[in-house]
Order: C-alpha cells, then sequence, then structure tokens
C-alpha cells in the first residue's frame, strides 16, 4: 500500500509540474504567432506588457492573460494612442478543445480606453487593417470547420470611449463603461442576458452639448436567433438619467442591410422624468422639485436601414400637456407648460423629414411665451416657418429655477415671423421671403465668478426683415467701460440657417473702456493684470462686419490712449485696421495693417505705424516689443517721431514670435537725453571721466531694418556733447548686441589711458578719434576700446613737430642724424 501511495504521488506530482511547465514551452510560439499575425494584418504600433498563458491558475481551465496591451497610430495618426487596456483574460474549458464546440467561461476587458478620431478630411484613425494584397496571404478558406463558441460571461469593466468627428462637428464621450454579457453564442438559439452601464455621456455637434455628464443603462433579455441573425427584445429597460425607456420589437442583421420594427416608448408619463433628462449639474434639488402634468414619448422605426439615402420610416412625437415646475423654497413657478413635437420620416432618404413643433407654450410670472416651428426638405432645400412671441422676465426666472452660479435680471420681448427656404436665401430672393418682427432688451444684467461686476445692457432693440437685421441701438456697460452701437447685419438668416456669412455694416462709439478691467474679469486676481499675455483671440471667418468705431479715451495698463478712431474690418479670420488714429504718449499714432487667424497654426500682425512726437520713455514701458527690439529706451527721455513696417507671427499668448519679426523704418528727434544704461556706466569707468554716463543726442536720424528678429542699424551720425559721432551695429533675437561707435574724445579724457597708447598724449590740440565697441548684452555690456584712428592721428601729428625742430636745428650733420634715429623712435610707438 505504502508502495502504491508513492507511486500514485510521483504522477501527481508529474502531472502538477507537467501542467506547470508546459505552458512555458507553447508561451514563446503563441507569443510568436500573435505578433506575426499583428504585424501582417495591422498598419499600427502594437505593444503589450505582459502575456502569460497558465493551466493552473483556473484549473482545469486554460488561463490567458495579456497586460498593458495599447495599440497607437501611423502617419497621419503617428503617437496617437487608438486603444489602451490594462488586462485581457480568457478562460476557456481545457476538456472543450477536444470537441466541436469551443466553452469559454470568461472574456474579461478591464479599463479599456478608446479614441476614435476623424479627421476633417474624413480619414479615421481605427482605419488600421491591411489590403489583403497588402498582408500579403492566401486567400482565407470561408468553408465552415463546423466549430462553435459558447460564451458563459463577457464582461468589460470600466470602460472609457471618445469619439472625436472633426469632419461632422461632432463628440461622444463614454466615461464608466460596463457590460456584462451572458449567452450560448454556439447554439441556433439562445437568450441573451444583458446588463450595461454608463457613469458619464457626454454628446456634443457643432458646439452645442446636448447630453453632459448623462447616466444611461440598459438592462434586457434578448432572444436571439443564430441562423436569422434576429434579435428579439423581451424583458428590458433603457434608462437616460432618469427617464425610463420600454423596447419593443426586433432588430434583424441582413446580407446588406439592418432590418428594424421597433417600438421606443416612456414608462412613466410623469413630467419629472422627462426633466430627468437634463444632466444633474443643471437640477439643483431635483428630487424635491414639484412637477405637475403629463409627458408622452413614442418612437417607432420600421424598414431596413442600408445608407442615408436608404433609411427605415421613422416617427417620434413628444408631447407635454399641463405642465408645472416648481423649485423647493421659491416664490414662483413655470405653468402652464404644452409642448407638442413630431419628427416625422416616412422612409427612404433623410429629405423626406419633418420636423414639426406645433406647440411650445409656457408661463412665467404670469408672463406667456408662445412659439412653433415646422422644417422641411432640411438636406435639398431647407424650408421653414415659424413664431415666436413673448415676454420673458429674466429677474422672475431666478425666483423660478434657482440660480447659484450666476446673476441675471432684465426683460426680453419678441415678436418675430419668419417663412422661406434655403434656396432662396442663396439667391437673394428676399423679397419672397418673410421675416418681420422686434426683440427688445430692456434692464439686462449678467454676472458670474468670472464677470463679478457684470454686464449690463440698458436697452437694445433689433427689427427684422427679410434682407436685415437693424440693430437700433445697444446700450452696454462692462464695468466702467461703455459700448454704444448702431448698424445693420445681413444674411443672418444663412448665418442661422445654413452655415452662411454673417455681415454687418456698425457704427460703434465709446467715452470710456478700461482694458486692464475687462482682461481681469475672467482672472481670479483682479487686482494683478498681466497686460503683456492674453490668449490668442480667433476671428470667426464666417463674420464679415465693418466697424466705425470712435472711442475717447481707452486705458491700457498704465497707458492712457485719446481720441481714437477709424474704420475696422473683420473678414475672412482677419480685422484689418485703415488709418486708425490715437493719441496717446502725449503724441499721435496712426495704425494701418492686418491682424490675421485665417490659419490657426500661424496667426500673425502685418502693420504699418506711424508717430508723431511720441514719448520714448513711455513707449519702452508700454510695450514690449519696443522693449524687445530697442531695450536702450527705457533709459532714455525725449520725444521722436517715427515710420515703420512691422510684420510677426504670433504665438498662443498674442505675443510675437521674435525669430519672425521683420520690418524697416525710420526714427527721428531733435533731442533725446540717456542715462543711467550700463553701456554709458562701462564708459564713464573705461575713460575715467563721470560725464559719459549722460548722453544727449541731437538731431537723431536713424535708418533700421528688423530681419527675423534681428535689428540691423545703418550708420548714421548724430551730434553728441556738441560733436558729431557716427553709431552702426546690429543686434540678435537672442539679446546680443555688436555696436560701433565712431565719436572724438579730448585729449584730457584720453590721458588717463595715455598707457595704451604707447606714452604720453601732447596736452594741446584737436579732439582724437576713438572707435568703442559694444557687445555682449544690453544687461551685460562688453565694452571695449579700438585705439587705431587714435594711433594714427596721434603718430602723424608727432611726425610734423620732428620735421619743425629738424628744420631749426643747426648744421651739424651728427645733430641731424641724431634728430632723425628720435623721430624715428617716436613714429614707432604709435604704430
Amino acid at each position: 500500500m505504502k508502495k502504491f501511495l508513492k507511486i500514485f504521488s510521483i504522477i501527481v506530482l508529474s502531472v502538477f509540474l507537467l501542467l506547470l511547465v508546459l505552458p512555458f514551452f507553447f508561451k514563446g510560439k503563441i507569443e510568436k504567432m500573435i505578433n506575426e499575425e499583428i504585424n501582417k494584418n495591422v498598419n499600427a504600433k502594437v505593444e503589450y506588457k505582459d502575456f502569460s498563458l497558465s493551466l493552473i491558475r483556473n484549473f482545469p481551465n486554460i488561463h490567458v492573460h495579456l497586460d498593458g496591451l495599447t495599440v497607437s497610430g501611423k502617419d497621419k495618426f503617428e503617437g496617437d494612442t487608438l486603444l489602451a487596456l490594462d488586462r485581457f483574460a480568457l478562460i476557456v474549458d481545457i476538456s472543450s478543445a477536444f470537441s466541436d464546440v469551443i466553452d469559454v467561461n470568461e472574456i474579461l476587458i478591464d479599463h479599456p480606453e478608446i479614441y476614435a478620431k476623424v479627421l476633417p478630411d474624413s480619414t479615421a484613425n481605427w482605419d488600421i487593417m491591411k489590403a489583403t494584397g497588402e498582408a500579403g496571404t492566401e486567400a482565407e478558406d470561408t468553408t465552415s470547420s463546423g466549430m462553435g463558441i459558447k460564451i458563459h460571461s463577457f464582461r468589460i469593466v470600466d470602460g472609457k470611449i471618445v469619439y472625436d468627428d472633426k469632419a461632422a462637428n461632432m463628440l461622444a464621450d463614454v466615461d464608466g463603461f460596463n457590460l456584462m454579457l451572458k449567452g450560448d453564442l454556439s447554439a441556433k438559439s439562445t437568450e441573451l442576458d444583458i446588463n450595461a452601464g454608463i457613469d458619464g455621456l457626454t454628446y456634443q455637434t457643432d458646439g452645442v452639448n446636448y447630453l453632459k455628464g448623462a447616466k444611461a443603462g440598459l438592462k434586457a433579455k434578448v432572444k436571439a436567433d443564430m441562423e436569422k441573425n434576429t434579435f428579439t427584445f423581451l424583458d428590458n429597460e433603457l434608462t437616460l438619467n432618469g427617464l425610463v425607456l420600454g423596447i419593443e420589437g426586433y432588430v434583424q442583421q441582413k446580407e446588406n442591410a439592418i432590418g428594424t420594427d421597433l417600438v421606443i416608448s416612456a414608462k412613466k408619463s410623469d413630467l419629472k422624468n422627462l426633466l430627468a433628462l437634463v444632466p444633474e449639474v443643471y437640477m439643483k434639488d431635483f428630487e424635491d422639485v414639484k412637477t405637475s402634468g403629463n409627458f408622452s414619448f413614442v418612437t417607432t422605426i420600421k424598414g431596413d436601414y442600408t445608407d442615408s439615402d436608404n433609411l427605415p420610416a421613422f416617427n417620434v412625437e413628444l408631447a407635454v400637456t399641463d405642465g408645472k415646475v416648481q423649485y423647493p423654497d421659491l416664490p414662483k413657478s413655470i405653468d402652464d407648460i404644452n409642448i407638442h413635437c413630431i419628427v416625422d420620416n416616412p422612409g427612404g432618404k433623410a429629405d423626406n423629414t419633418v420636423t414639426d413643433i406645433e406647440k411650445f407654450h409656457f408661463k412665467l410670472a404670469g408672463n406667456p411665451f408662445n412659439a412653433d416651428m415646422r422644417i422641411t426638405n432640411p438636406v435639398s432645400n431647407l424650408t421653414f416657418n415659424g413664431n415666436a412671441k413673448g415676454k420673458i422676465d429674466l429677474g422672475s426666472l431666478s425666483e423660478a429655477v434657482p440660480i447659484d452660479s450666476f446673476t441675471i435680471k432684465g426683460v426680453v420681448a419678441t415678436d418675430i415671423a419668419v417663412a422661406g427656404n434655403s434656396e432662396m436665401i442663396e439667391k437673394e430672393q428676399y423679397e419672397k421671403i418673410k421675416s418681420t418682427g422686434n426683440v427688445t432688451m430692456t434692464g439686462f444684467f449678467y454676472s458670474d465668478a468670472g464677470l463679478p461686476r457684470g454686464v449690463h445692457i440698458d436697452k437694445a432693440e433689433m427689427t427684422f426683415s427679410p434682407r436685415y437685421l437693424t440693430l437700433k441701438s445697444f446700450n452696454s456697460r462692462m464695468g466702467q467701460s461703455d459700448f454704444n452701437m448702431t448698424g445693420k447685419l445681413e444674411n443672418y438668416l444663412a448665418y442661422a440657417l445654413k452655415d452662411g456669412t454673417l455681415k454687418g455694416s456698425l457704427n460703434h462709439y465709446s467715452k470710456y473702456i478700461n482694458t486692464n478691467e475687462l482682461m481681469a474679469m475672467g482672472s481670479k486676481d483682479s487686482a494683478t493684470v498681466d497686460t503683456t499675455a492674453s490668449e490668442l483671440v480667433v476671428v470667426p471667418r464666417n463674420i464679415d462686419f465693418v466697424l466705425n468705431s470712435k472711442i475717447d479715451r481707452i486705458l491700457y495698463d498704465k497707458l492712457v490712449i485719446t481720441d481714437t478712431k477709424g474704420k475696422i474690418t473683420i473678414r475672412d479670420g482677419k480685422v484689418v485696421l485703415d488709418g486708425l488714429d490715437m493719441g496717446m504718449l502725449d503724441g499721435n499714432m496712426m495704425l494701418t495693417g492686418v491682424y490675421s487667424t485665417e490659419n490657426k497654426s500661424k496667426p500673425f500682425v502685418d502693420f504699418f505705424v506711424k508717430a508723431n512726437n511720441l514719448d520714448i520713455n513711455k513707449a519702452a514701458s508700454s510695450f514690449s516689443i519696443v522693449d524687445s527690439i530697442l531695450p536702450i529706451a527705457r533709459y532714455a527721455a525725449g520725444r521722436v517721431s517715427a515710420g515703420f513696417n512691422y510684420f510677426s507671427l504670433l504665438n498662443d499668448e498674442s505675443a510675437p514670435v521674435l525669430s519672425s519679426v521683420n520690418g524697416n523704418g525710420l526714427l527721428k528727434s531733435s533731442g533725446i537725453e540717456i542715462s543711467g544704461s550700463k553701456i554709458q556706466n562701462g564708459m564713464a569707468a573705461l575713460l575715467k571721466n563721470d560725464k559719459y554716463k549722460k548722453m544727449l543726442a541731437k538731431d537723431l536720424d536713424v535708418k533700421f531694418v528688423i530681419d527675423k528678429g534681428n535689428l540691423i542699424v545703418k550708420p548714421f551720425t548724430v551730434d553728441v556733447y556738441n560733436k558729431k559721432i557716427t553709431v552702426q551695429g546690429k543686434q540678435g533675437v537672442d539679446k546680443t548686441i555688436d555696436y560701433k561707435i565712431t565719436m572724438p574724445v579730448s585729449r584730457k579724457d584720453l590721458a588717463g589711458i595715455a598707457g595704451l597708447l604707447g606714452g604720453a598724449i601732447p596736452s594741446k590740440g584737436p579732439d582724437v578719434p576713438v572707435d568703442v565697441i559694444i557687445r555682449g548684452t544690453f544687461d551685460k555690456p562688453v565694452i571695449k576700446l579700438n585705439l587705431d584712428k587714435a594711433k594714427a592721428a596721434l603718430g602723424k601729428e608727432l611726425e610734423k613737430e620732428a620735421d619743425k625742430a629738424i628744420d631749426n636745428l643747426v648744421k651739424d650733420k651728427e645733430a641731424q642724424k641724431q634728430l632723425k634715429d628720435l623721430k624715428k623712435k617716436l613714429g614707432n610707438i604709435f604704430k
């Protein structure tokens, strides 16, 4: 018996070791096969951290485990992640490997993240499968092998899916996606048990959020006929926030179409269930909201879906009757809510869709509001007919709906009627279009955390005609700033209905604009505002405005600008200034040029500036570009006139990209005093005379060129210390400088550096020319003297003196020889 137990133990141990060791033998081959298949069929970068195969972990099942899988794109999507998941696990009954039905106990996908993108040119990042020829494989054998698969459990845990379609201007974000699917997929007919949920669903199109952070779920039993590919909904419940829907009917996968016969309807008729569609963030104290009235929602879909030109028939009907909504602790309610909306398509093209809002009515603070709209032919020729009439007291709105994040007041009165179609708009057949009425706004006020001082619109009035929207008055205030406008807007129907261009001609007048305050309104700390950097403002391409502007006074940082007037055109993503004239820095400046975001990746400014009698020091402290290109201006005092062309690309903060700056110009001044710069202090120390710490330049006339941010100053002569000096040089975009100043220096000033000249300098005589070489940077200048010109000038002078002495000497030949030798020696000193 002991011998039997010993043999049995050895056998069991051997089998266990075999089960433990076998996966290690097969792991490499399986992993190699997986990699080969991926590279053969997928045009993407596929990586994973670990692959494991175990016969012990879930004995007697095979456990396949893949960790840290990522799929990233190539070419246009280089570096973009398409798929990432923490763990993929597959558990298969080992005994089923020898039967006709593979018994899969569980498939688990843990924390998958899918980022599906469509570029503006409609290229999709999930299109990664290689073409059959590209894969280089033989044609696949499509004959049935008789093999079946039975799945006991399919799970997705905490998934995230983002669908970003730039071509359709649509974004869908699914967060916290969980799915449990059970069923026998090997059977010809089976019942699938589905339990799915989404923690946060956001859907946005054309920049409008239709769902934001909504919760969704599906619990359903589905009868699956695998032979006919038909899936029939049995007991089920589809939820969207608090809205509960039921689904009846089936979906069938056909050879070239999807067949449908479905009815989706609300299971509850309480109005509160409809309000549950509103995201929780906007529905404070939702559970305590009192509602009355009923609503119904029914959608029917019947027929085959092939493509956008072959749709099934569908009908959507939403109705609210005698509704009322009142929030707790608020005195007023929204009453008499009656809505009836139908969307119908008999099948076929999307253009057959008819949207009919037959009634949209409510009362707020006793003021009724009514609207209706019918839209047909939405694709081929959008045809519309609608009305809106009523008065909304926005102050009463805050007494009926809890508004904590912002404050709003004012009265909006509307009486509008429109009827027409896209073809009339495109052909400018305005006489056929009906568009009449007006909108007025009085006493409007809005404020929130970002706009603590709020926006006031004392009065605004617009009247409508088929061709124009006339802005009869618009009087508004933002803090200390005021804005008043009148004018006309045209093409507004095409802008609203067909993404057309809104055109307008407006007259703008402001008494005072405080840009510091306006820029601080969006800042957490309004006391400190950085006016040198702000977010790039993108000019809309579908705006075409001509603005005749007049502003009495503008405050920008410490700069006061007065009497601004001129023509501003906003068109094709550009702002064009046509001779904008303004008083500033105790002088006058005129701007002509372009600010363009037409190409969003390369925004730029291209200006011509003409300035008269400006304070140069104030200019340096007010404009960062002046300080960057001409830093010595911060140490200058005086008035200048200038005219120059300026071009620069802009970065994301609207600041100039210095390496792209190009231009040229002229700077003139009758007199500028410069003192306190490190260059001057260095010259004073070098020449041992403090008078060089202050310099008064008269009759300044400077021509310069800006090339890729480098300033090149052409040689110019200026009167300094009643002496003519010549200046030339350049400074780099890296702040380095390389200037040469040729200036006459008195013999007295040169006496302190006589040693550098090789000996004593005669005290009498004219000034000596000296080249001052300035390199380094303005903050750390390196100053040297080039005395070649001084040596040459002094050498000639001593040579002449020696000649005179020789002529006056006696005729003694030996004395003459000695004097000639002395002359020669003196000449050599100054070479």
